[in-house]
C-alpha cells in the first residue's frame, strides 16, 4: 500500500514536471517559499508589535495586548522622533546630493580615454568595499582633536585647528558624518553613473559635436537627459541606504552630543534595544517604512511611466 502511494506521488510529480510551468514551480518553488517565509515572518511580527505597547517585562511577545494603534498617535506627537526624522532628511539631502555631484563629475572624467584609466577606476571604487564598522572607527580616529584632519587644516590655512572637538559639537559632528558618508559611498554613485555614461548611444553625441556643440552643451543637453532614468534610480537607491545609516553614527557620535546627531535609525535602536520599548520602536520603524515607500514610489513613478509607453 505504501509503495503504491509513493508510486502515485512520483507519477503526479512527473506529470507536473513535464509541463514548462510545472518544471519552474518544482525547481524554484521550495526556495521561493523559504525566502518568503524568512522575509515575511519578522516583518509580520514587527507589524504585530507596532500595534501593541509590548516590552520584554510584559512576558512573551505573542501575549502582547493590542493598543489599537494608539502608539502611532503617540509617536507622531513625540518631538524627539520628529526631530530624528528631520535630521535624517537633512543628512540624506546633503550627503546624497554631494555624492551625486562628485560621482557625476568623476564618472564624466573617467569616461574619457587616458593612460592608467583602469588603475584610476579601481582606486575610485576602493572605499565602497570597506566595511562600515571599519569606516566608522577610522573616521572617529581621524576627527579626534589633534588628529589628522586638524593637522591638515592647520598646515593648509596657517590657523591653529589642533584642538577642534569635531565630534563634541553638533554642527561639526554633522560635517564629520557627512564627510565620512561621502568618502564611503561616492564610489557607488560614480559606478552607476559611469556605467550609464559609457552605455549612451554615440550617434546623438557625434551629431551634436558635428553641429558645433561644445563639450558642456553636449553634456547638459544630450547626455544628462538620456541619463535621467539612471540618475533617478541611483538617487533612490542611495537615499534608501543613507536613511538606514547606523554604524558610522553609532561609532563616531552615538547620536550625540545630546541628541544632535540622532537619526531615525539611532532613535529606533535606542528606543527598542537600549530602553527595551520594542513595541514603540516597531511603531517608529513602520512609520519610517511607510514614508520611505511613498517617497520611493513618487520618485520612481516617472521611470515606470516611461517604460510603459
Amino acid at each position: 500500500m505504501e509503495q503504491r502511494n509513493h508510486r502515485s506521488l512520483l507519477e503526479k510529480l512527473s506529470r507536473i514536471a513535464n509541463t514548462k510551468t510545472g518544471t519552474v514551480v518544482l525547481l524554484i518553488g521550495p526556495i521561493t517559499f523559504l525566502l518568503f517565509l524568512i522575509l515575511l515572518t519578522p516583518f509580520l511580527i514587527e507589524i504585530f508589535l507596532s500595534l501593541s505597547s509590548w516590552d520584554p517585562a510584559k512576558g512573551n511577545w505573542w501575549m502582547a495586548k493590542f493598543d489599537f494603534g494608539s502608539g502611532f498617535l503617540t509617536i507622531l506627537q513625540d518631538s524627539r522622533f520628529l526631530m530624528a526624522l528631520g535630521r535624517t532628511a537633512m543628512f540624506v539631502g546633503f550627503a546624497v546630493v554631494a555624492e551625486f555631484l562628485i560621482g557625476l563629475y568623476l564618472a564624466n572624467l573617467v569616461s574619457k580615454s587616458f593612460r592608467g584609466k583602469k588603475v584610476v577606476f579601481s582606486v575610485f571604487l576602493l572605499p565602497m568595499f570597506v566595511m562600515p564598522l571599519i569606516v566608522g572607527y577610522t573616521f572617529w580616529m581621524i576627527f579626534q582633536p589633534s588628529g589628522p584632519i586638524d593637522h591638515v587644516l592647520t598646515l593648509a590655512t596657517g590657523i591653529d585647528f589642533m584642538s577642534t572637538f569635531w565630534l563634541s559639537n553638533g554642527i561639526l559632528a554633522w560635517i564629520a558624518l557627512i564627510a565620512t558618508d561621502i568618502w564611503h559611498w561616492t564610489p557607488f554613485m560614480f559606478l552607476i553613473l559611469y556605467s550609464g555614461l559609457v552605455s549612451l548611444p554615440e550617434n546623438p553625441i557625434s551629431a551634436a559635436k558635428v553641429l558645433g556643440a561644445s563639450n558642456w552643451q553636449v553634456f547638459k543637453d544630450i547626455k544628462m537627459p538620456m541619463l535621467r532614468n539612471i540618475i533617478i534610480i541611483a538617487l533612490v537607491i542611495r537615499a534608501m541606504e543613507a536613511m538606514k545609516l547606523f554604524d558610522e553614527i553609532y561609532l563616531m557620535t552615538g547620536g550625540g552630543p545630546g541628541f544632535d546627531t540622532e537619526t531615525i535609525s539611532m532613535y529606533t535602536f535606542t528606543t527598542a534595544i537600549t530602553t527595551a520599548r520594542i513595541g514603540y520602536g516597531s511603531t517608529a520603524a513602520i512609520i519610517v517604512l511607510l514614508i520611505s515607500l511613498i517617497l520611493i514610489i513618487t520618485a520612481v513613478r516617472p521611470v515606470l511611466l516611461v517604460r510603459e509607453k
